[in-house]
């Protein structure tokens, strides 16, 4: 796909990148006096209507698909972005065959309150159905493979943990397939980053819990700027061992946010996805800001959570301030 052919696309990104919340408005969500002063002001910015104030998870998850959808409709190769939705769609096969596997240990009935995530490559009502009725290759191969390695894996040792990181595994494997055969920089650079990230994490969860070398081999995915087999080493040894390798390498600065709080490196992991993408503000065509928006619009999610979750625990102005993301705009 040739960049002069995103021209219409990035023209409708950059409109509605006016739309993204501003620092300003990000601040008065923060300095809402109650929980309820929160609903009110996304109302205002129409995130929420009157009718769904009462499942905000459901309204958060319509701002997302309509994110997508948006994208859908502008874009000339949706495919070129489907990396983006990758963790999503495994996401759901994931808590598809719980779902299955404990109602066939437990004899209960379907669960219809499935906890899916939007937006999805493949339509989760499909999941649910193939899954189900075991007929698994009615769905795309990547997913019919997956769903037939964990499932085997959770009917012969009943380990959900082990299909979880199995299936996180071959999420990364597949995100990073895709966005090779884009043969675009960019998207190829951000699949990196995005697989370092979640290796990062799952090392720190790792140390701090002492799991084994299996455990770490099984989830811990290769990437080219972190070396897996040393970061294997330096987990298996606890945290200041992780450190001590993460203070050697590209992403020191992984260590120094490690050191103060695991809430700072967390907002580290999502914060340097975010500064990667600000470099699409400068590209005029190709499909870049269609990825950025994407990635703004995350955030934006994600901070909108944040704020919620602690305006309903009473938390302070300085704590929320401190966990949520920064913005793209």
């Amino acid at each position: 796909m040739r960049d002069t052919e995103y021209a219409n696309a990035v023209a409708r990104i950059r409109a509605n990148e006016l739309n993204l919340l501003n620092t300003a408005q990000l601040d008065l969500l923060i300095s809402a006096d109650t929980y309820e002063s929160v609903l009110n002001i996304l109302e205002e910015y129409g995130w929420i209507d009157h009718g769904n104030r009462d499942d905000i998870n459901a309204a958060l998850k319509i701002q997302a698909q309509k994110t997508w959808d948006l994208l859908s409709e502008i874009s000339p190769d949706i495919t070129e972005l489907e990396f983006l939705i990758t963790k999503n769609d495994f996401h759901n096969i994931k808590a598809a065959l719980k779902d299955f596997v404990s109602t066939q240990t437990l004899g209960t009935l379907i669960n219809e309150n499935i906890s899916f995530i939007y937006p999805s490559s493949i339509d989760f009502s499909l999941i649910k159905t193939t899954v189900y009725n075991k007929k698994f290759d009615e769905l795309p191969f990547y997913a019919n493979d997956a769903i037939k390695k964990t499932y085997d894996v959770l009917i012969r040792t009943g380990d959900g943990q082990i299909a979880d990181i199995m299936l996180d595994y071959m999420a990364m494997q597949y995100m990073v397939e895709i966005a090779k055969k884009t043969n675009k920089k960019f998207i190829i650079n951000m699949a990196e980053l995005m697989c370092v990230t979640s290796n990062l994490k799952t090392a720190l969860r790792s140390a701090r819990t002492g799991k084994d070398r299996q455990f770490l081999e099984t989830a811990l995915f290769p990437t080219k700027t972190l070396d897996v087999k040393a970061l294997i080493e330096a987990s298996l040894k606890g945290d200041e061992a992780l450190l001590r390798y993460l203070s050697n390498t590209n992403y020191v600065i992984a260590a120094d946010y490690i050191k103060i709080s695991t809430t700072k490196f967390e907002k580290w992991c999502d914060d340097i996805l975010m500064e990667y993408v600000q470099k699409a503000k400068y590209i005029c065509l190709g499909v870049e800001p269609l990825i950025a928006y994407y990635i703004a619009k995350e955030a934006e999610i994600k901070n909108v959570r944040i704020i919620l979750s602690c305006k309903y625990n009473n938390l302070s102005y300085e704590v929320i301030k401190e966990r949520v993301r920064n913005l793209y705009v």
